[in-house]
């Protein structure tokens, strides 16, 4: 739990800096970072682990601008608590759709994720070479 507890300390921080904070676009349905805020805390509240279609419920039209260190730390955690997990891999796993939703933020086309880190990354470089390295950095800090 101690990943997603850095998960959602990334979202506050992202969330203090909106200009949409407290307004009417300050809605998970909207705003990738809110999803991903909504998510955490069916995970921890509800012991969610699995939403049905949940990828069709990501805002893939949200064009705020996010930075791109605070995302990249978030997607590390996120593939921590997926190093971590017992479960088989799905693309409804809650890990799975805050990965992909903060990925949105960032990321143009969606990206694989092969059940592997280094895969992983491997993947988001075919995209975007610096923004996986600012992942990779990321996941190698100490939590």
């Amino acid at each position: 739990m101690e990943y997603l507890n850095n998960i959602e300390k990334s979202v506050k921080e992202i969330c203090d800096e909106c200009c949409h904070r407290g307004t009417e676009q300050c809605n998970y349905r909207i705003c990738n970072i809110g999803f991903v805020d909504y998510v955490a805390k069916k995970i921890k509240s509800n012991s969610t682990y699995s939403i049905d279609d949940g990828e069709s419920l990501i805002p893939k039209s949200d064009l705020k601008y996010y930075d791109e260190k605070i995302i990249a730390r978030g997607i590390a955690n996120i593939c921590r608590l997926c190093k971590d997990c017992n479960e088989n891999h799905s693309e409804n796993c809650v890990v799975a759709l805050i990965r992909r939703s903060l990925e949105y933020t960032q990321l143009k086309d969606k990206i694989e994720y092969p059940g592997n880190v280094i895969m992983y990354l491997m993947n988001v470089s075919k995209q975007k070479p610096e923004f996986a390295e600012l992942i990779k950095e990321e996941y190698m800090r100490v939590g």
